[in-house]
Formats: C-alpha cells, structure tokens, sequence
C-alpha cells in the first residue's frame, strides 16, 4: 500500500512539473510575436511595453475613418503599381502606444496560396506608404493606450491591387 501511494505521489509531482513547463513555455512563446530584429526593424520605433503587445482586434486599434480612408489615402499608389503576377502580400506590424508603426513583416502567397515573391521595390514602396499614414490609433486595455498587432492584405490581380483589407 505505501509504494502504490508513493508512485502515486511521484507520478503526480512530475504531471504537476510538466504542466507547470507547459503552461511557462506558452505564455512566454506566443506564436506570432513580432520581436525586434537589429537586421530589418528601426531603432527608433519604441513600444510601450514589449511584453504586453496585444491583437488590434482585443483592444480597438484601428485606422481613423477604418479601411475606406485607408484605400483612399493609398489610391495613388494603387493606381500606379503594376506587379507580374496575382496573389496577396500580408504586412503585419506593431501600433505603439503612441500611434506610431514599425517592425513590419511581410509575407506574400501566389493565387494557389503558394509562398511567393514579388518585386522587391514595390513591396518596400507599400511599407513606406503604410508608415506614412497618419491616423493609426492605439488601442486602450483596461483605460491605458498599448501597443498592439495589426495587418494589412494587399490582393493583387492581373498584376494590379484590388482590394486592401
């Protein structure tokens, strides 16, 4: 009886320290996370707190007058950029607490949702356009302004953006 009682007793302790691993391991690599990088990220670009970076969709960030006044701002360089082929480019980036964007990460798939690349400049050009937009605005979590994830898809068709969401 003792030995059945000890194995229990051992057996709990290392389920007990698994999961304590487990659960450490989770909340401390999210999937996702945008970390700085010295080789592509600016220095300049400061988050509030970069251990509490939450979804644009959890805490309200978003554009003044949302993804309408985007494409009208951006309609310029909508109109102008011509690509070889079709498919999606996906920016996801970092609003700090202070409306400010940075450390952008690009990602870009073809029509068969195939990894992809596309024309170097015109991918630089875009970011540089959606740095320079002026009406982000930080989201708040529990009445304070945090920094927070946001993305935006460019579709390209027929070697032209149709669609920003």
């Amino acid at each position: 009886m003792k030995n059945k009682l000890n194995l229990l007793l051992l057996s709990s302790f290392l389920l007990a320290i698994i999961l304590v691993i487990w659960i450490y391991y989770q909340t401390t690599h999210r999937i996702g996370d945008i970390v700085f990088d010295e080789n592509i990220d600016n220095y300049d670009f400061i988050v509030c707190n970069e251990n509490r970076i939450k979804q644009y969709y959890s805490v309200g960030t978003n554009y003044q007058g949302g993804e309408k006044t985007i494409k009208k701002e951006l309609n310029e360089l909508i109109n102008y950029m011509s690509f070889n082929e079709s498919g999606i480019i996906t920016y996801r980036f970092v609003i700090n607490c202070k409306n400010k964007v940075g450390r952008f990460r690009v990602k870009m798939i073809d029509q068969d949702l195939k990894e992809n690349s596309f024309k170097s400049n015109n991918i630089k050009q875009i970011q540089e356009s959606i740095k320079n937009l002026n009406g982000w605005k930080a989201g708040k979590w529990k009445g304070e302004f945090v920094d927070s994830y946001y993305i935006l898809n460019f579709k390209i068709k027929n070697g032209k953006i149709t669609d920003i969401f």
